[in-house]
């Protein structure tokens, strides 16, 4: 497992030529090196439903699981949006749905972290398999997973501080909204991550609020007008960057911005300094990935490089896409077409 990591961390992270390659050669490369592409030996049908379509994140995903369906041979049978995180009965709704419409697997990205067993039970009872993409859920009946390790993610952000090059680094923190369980996680490894760094200190923040550019706007005006000695603000996803990104420039200090998620408005913030690191969420290798090993599910073939389900963890196997830091060296060569942005000609499917 360790090797496999090293390679893929290489794979990930390499920029310039390898990855000019690969945007010239998606084709070939669109899980860049994670898996053996399969197509599928027998037809099965897949229903998938995701939080919101609001950002590429989520669209990366069903951009990506449609588009692998049609290469591997898998249909597609409804895509479905919750609308909001929190919005856990409407999604409850939608798995009956997707239980009704009698799918092979349901997969599933959800509006929060608890309360899905009893449904994801019945689904199982059923018949039908259960994948989760994107972000994880509490239940131990899912089959497999395909998501990222927000610990991981806030402990890059803060590696990323601690070796800018700043003598003193004061961090203020807007943690994201309560409740949702990748915000807390990459918060703790935020924090944790820079408990080892002796030139950083954090600012305890609140969770709390809503996501998007006015709430980062709002938040960041407010921490920089009452702390004259922060120069980073960390941020968990990129809407509340942005906003924070743009209260550096209104107040004309001199703070960094590190937050996740990346989108292509991020990218002169990036070269002009107010952002110092975003992470890649590559919604759209996720989605790919979440085809591949439902292939293997189907046809019983082994699962590769899954972490195995464990009691102090995550309660069913999965894939972790190791994380990918994108700074002022390498935004001008990052592969948005292949990790993260659907192109420009796809149309999201017809919504349920």
């Amino acid at each position: 497992m360790k090797n496999f990591i090293i390679t893929a961390m290489r794979f990930l992270c390499l920029g310039g030529l390898v990855f000019g390659g690969l945007a010239q050669a998606q084709e070939e490369d669109r899980l860049v090196g994670l898996i053996e592409p399969l197509k599928a030996e027998k037809p099965f049908t897949i229903g998938v439903t995701v939080v919101h379509l609001h950002d590429d994140f989520y669209k990366g995903i069903v951009y990506g699981i449609t588009d692998e369906a049609k290469r591997a041979g898998v249909n597609v049978l409804q895509v479905s949006v919750a609308g909001a995180y929190g919005n856990v009965r409407e999604q409850f709704a939608q798995l009956e749905s997707i239980k009704n419409l009698k799918a092979d697997i349901a997969v599933l990205a959800p509006a929060a972290y608890d309360g899905y067993d009893p449904i994801i039970k019945s689904l199982k009872s059923a018949g039908m398999k259960v994948a989760s993409v994107g972000i994880p859920v509490n239940s131990p009946n899912v089959d497999f997973g395909v998501l990222q390790d927000d610990r991981s993610i806030g402990s890059a952000l803060a590696k990323a501080v601690c070796n800018s090059g700043a003598d003193k680094k004061t961090v203020a923190t807007i943690p994201g909204p309560a409740g949702a369980e990748w915000v807390r996680l990459r918060y703790v490894g935020f924090t944790e991550a820079a408990s080892k760094c002796n030139s950083m200190t954090v600012l305890d923040g609140s969770f709390g609020g809503e996501l998007g550019l006015q709430a980062g706007l709002t938040r960041a005006s407010d921490l920089l007008l009452r702390n004259r000695d922060i120069n980073f603000i960390y941020t968990p996803e990129i809407s509340l960057g942005m906003g924070a990104a743009q209260a550096v420039r209104q107040q004309n200090r001199k703070v960094s911005v590190v937050s996740s998620s990346m989108v292509r408005q991020a990218v002169p913030m990036i070269k002009d300094g107010r952002m110092l690191a975003v992470v890649s969420e590559p919604g759209i290798i996720m989605g790919r990935l979440i085809v591949q090993y439902a292939i293997r599910e189907m046809e019983n073939k082994p699962l590769p490089n899954l972490e195995a389900a464990s009691e102090d963890g995550l309660g069913y196997p999965h894939f972790n896409v190791p994380p990918t830091l994108i700074t002022p060296k390498n935004v001008d060569t990052h592969p948005f077409q292949i990790y993260e942005i659907p192109p420009k000609s796809w149309k999201v499917p017809a919504l349920q």
